[in-house]
């Protein structure tokens, strides 16, 4: 009988720890927008911005016709293009 009340409390338990298990956010070695200042660092150089209703913005054709042009002067694209073989 006090097994069929021990299985049951068990799994709760068990349940409960892995639920709890993910909320733990204070313990974070790194500051929460480190991602951002990676991705500022970055190939490519900037975060895309957001609108006044907060959707995210993204290049326009021209920044990205410019981007292409710089990499090519550079010589990255060249470098890219023999790392991954493309270009043939």
């Amino acid at each position: 009988m006090k097994t069929l009340i021990l299985i049951p409390v068990a799994t709760l338990s068990l349940c409960a720890t892995q639920v709890y298990a993910g909320d733990d956010t204070g313990t974070s070695g790194t500051p929460p927008d480190s991602g951002a200042a990676i991705a500022a660092q970055s190939v490519g150089g900037s975060l895309g911005g957001t609108s006044g209703s907060g959707a995210p913005v993204g290049k326009t054709r021209a920044e990205v016709y410019q981007e292409l042009q710089r990499a090519q002067k550079d010589g990255t694209l060249d470098r890219l293009n023999a790392l991954y073989g493309g270009g043939n």
